[in-house]
């Protein structure tokens, strides 16, 4: 019986509630996911630079640059380019959204979202990836 993949998800968001709760979520979940926090696009940098990630995780609304600019500049890397990028936000104008499916953002989870919710944008990144 094969194991399954190891998953590594990095979380991008301001909030250290929303942080920890998905970094709880997952852990209790599933062994096989790993969460990798960042508080802004600035550590998202950095923790991209040391480690590969396969779902990404980023809030729109944070100090500095928006999710949206961040996730459409990972889309121009060679790297990035096809990583699953799932945009969370409480506050979306209709042209956020249509530049974010525009630009290759896999999904939107619209704050605030259930537990329920993220492991199913979660699994069906999986799924499609794997």
């Amino acid at each position: 019986m094969s194991k399954a993949p190891k998953i590594n998800i990095l979380v991008v968001d301001d909030d250290a509630k929303v942080r920890e709760l998905i970094q709880t979520f997952f852990s209790i979940k599933s062994e096989e996911i790993t969460c990798v926090m960042a508080a802004d696009t600035q550590q998202a940098v950095l923790k991209m630079s040391n480690q590969d990630f396969d779902i990404i995780l980023i809030d729109n609304v944070m100090p500095g640059r928006t999710g949206i600019d961040y996730a459409l500049s990972l889309r121009k890397s060679n790297k990035y380019a096809r990583t699953p990028i799932i945009l969370m936000s409480g506050a979306l104008q209709q042209d956020d959204v249509l530049r974010a499916m525009e630009g290759g953002l896999k999904d939107i989870l619209v704050k605030p979202f259930s537990l329920k919710q993220l492991s199913d944008k979660i699994a069906a990144c999986v799924k499609k990836n794997h």
